[in-house]
């Protein structure tokens, strides 16, 4: 359980966090001021597309599912028939191999040496067809190269620069390490075929809001693959995918950064043999608003998702503040998010929750802002199956480290079942629901957004598994000092609980079926 106890202290927190459960989703807004409330313009219903107890999710006459992609260049640019070269570098050729990127010319690959290589600013490409290979990327902690590592230093780059920063179609990155980079380690933009592949990125300190904001970032791209790689310490996430068309982030490690996983505002992501541990929150798959792409359709398989209780240290300033709101503890967190599947995963021993499912209503309150990407707010279609839960998680919320005005939605969970220990609830269930799509929906509905949540596997003696914390009416009673009302109105349920116990969403996804 929340490890608190009910007193007259922790109903003033309570009263004083509901007005802030409305969280920011944009990094420049500075007033951190509670509203009053939970604001919803109710005159915006978007319906689900799924009745209560429903296996068909959504309308499947309407759903593209994608095209069979094998995780290979999907794109136009080749460089079959074309001259190509190869550029090798040393350490101590810093200067020159700075010079011989500003002028690359197509297709041409880009080999260093092991070793430490030192820059004080960003490794700029805007070139096609440009491979970049090292001897190794070498092991957590080793800021030099090796006789077998090739490391990338940006210690004491210009403030602001990336590591590697890329605009080109088919770029390949593989066998080095960034090291300390100033903003993020390897950004890769606007480009199609993309393969990272046994890269390490880290900064030399844990728990920094001064780090990096990302390891590894490729963003508004398409047919991305991250496989093989390592990411530590990054103040935002270690591995992310954003605005993207067809991902695939496999084998990878994720560890000591405020999320290890993201997938952002994204389409066809296949997230596969990953381990998160030993970050503020795991992995994660969620959209923003004000993005051109509604995300949809994710496979997240077999994944290690364990003891991710790291407080959260991302800047509130310069990190995007909906990663920055995280409560420690956080296993997976999917926020308007649709089409998600979850299965063969492992979690355990997260102090928050394991599993939650929100509405983008919670960051973002007003329908308009979500138009950019189909008005993308609301969660439906989440299917959780064949799963392990290892147990030890929900006792400890946020670490015990409440903060209404940075971190609003865990300390308004922490005080929701503090109150409800009183009431015999035994910690927060495996699976939190906040209960807010579709908004306004009635209670008789118990899952409209058809969460799946079967043929997991449970610690022994485990009661509830899943709960509707039905967050505006229960903030609401709450806010007027109800605090048994506002317990009232949360529903917790067990594994069987028939309107739960379905059979995913129609059509099946098909991201991953093809990989190779």
């Amino acid at each position: 359980m929340p490890r608190l106890q009910w007193t007259r202290a922790s109903c003033a927190t309570v009263l004083a966090l509901v007005g802030a459960l409305s969280l920011t989703a944009c990094s420049d807004d500075e007033d951190t001021t509670p509203d009053s409330g939970v604001k919803v313009d109710a005159g915006t219903n978007t319906d689900a597309g799924t009745d209560a107890g429903s296996d068909a999710g959504s309308d499947a006459g309407s759903v593209d599912t994608g095209i069979p992609w094998d995780g290979g260049s999907a794109g136009t640019f080749s460089c079959e028939g074309k001259t190509q070269a190869t550029l090798s570098f040393a350490p101590g050729q810093e200067e020159a191999l700075q010079d011989q990127v500003n002028t690359l010319a197509e297709c041409t690959t880009i080999q260093l040496a092991a070793g430490t290589y030192t820059f004080d600013n960003a490794i700029t490409i805007r070139q096609n067809g440009i491979t970049l290979v090292g001897a190794g990327k070498g092991a957590k902690g080793e800021g030099t190269g090796g006789a077998q590592s090739t490391v990338l230093v940006f210690t004491n780059a210009a403030a602001n620069s990336n590591g590697l920063d890329v605009v080109g179609n088919r770029f390949t990155v593989s066998d080095v390490a960034v090291w300390n980079a100033k903003k993020d380690a390897i950004r890769v933009e606007s480009s199609t075929d993309v393969v990272m592949r046994r890269v390490r990125t880290e900064w030399a300190e844990a728990d920094k809001e001064s780090n990096g904001k990302y390891g590894l970032y490729p963003v508004k791209s398409k047919y991305v693959l991250i496989e093989d790689c390592e990411a530590y310490n990054a103040a935002d996430a270690g591995i992310y995918v954003g605005q993207t068309e067809y991902a695939v982030v496999r084998n990878s490690v994720a560890k000591q950064n405020v999320a290890g996983i993201e997938i952002e505002n994204t389409k066809y992501a296949y997230v596969l043999g990953n381990t998160a541990q030993d970050n503020t929150t795991g992995l994660v798959v969620f959209d923003l608003p004000g993005n051109p792409i509604m995300g949809t359709d994710i496979r997240v398989k077999n994944n290690i998702i364990t003891g991710n209780n790291r407080n959260n240290f991302a800047s509130v300033a310069n990190s995007s503040s909906t990663v920055s709101q995280v409560p420690a503890g956080t296993g997976t967190f999917m926020l308007a998010s649709r089409r998600v599947e979850l299965t063969g995963n492992t979690w355990g021993n997260n102090n928050t929750v394991d599993v939650a499912v929100l509405s983008g209503l919670v960051i973002e309150d007003d329908p308009a802002l979500w138009a950019a990407g189909g008005f993308n707010f609301a969660s439906s279609d989440i299917y959780v199956h064949g799963n392990t839960f290892q147990g030890g998680s929900g006792d400890n919320v946020d670490n015990g480290k409440l903060s209404p005005q940075l971190r609003p939605l865990g300390a308004a969970l922490a005080a929701l079942y503090t109150y409800g220990e009183t009431q015999g609830a035994a910690g927060v269930e495996h699976l939190v629901w906040d209960g807010v799509d579709p908004f306004g929906h009635a209670r008789t509905q118990l899952n409209p957004i058809n969460i799946c949540f079967v043929d997991n596997t449970l610690p022994s003696g485990t009661g509830n598994v899943i709960a509707d914390l039905d967050l505006v009416a229960a903030g609401a009673a709450a806010a007027k000092g109800d605090f048994a009302g506002g317990w009232a109105l949360t529903r917790h349920y067990p594994a069987n609980k028939a309107e739960f116990n379905c059979a995913g969403f129609s059509p099946a996804l098909t991201i991953g079926d093809y990989i190779q």
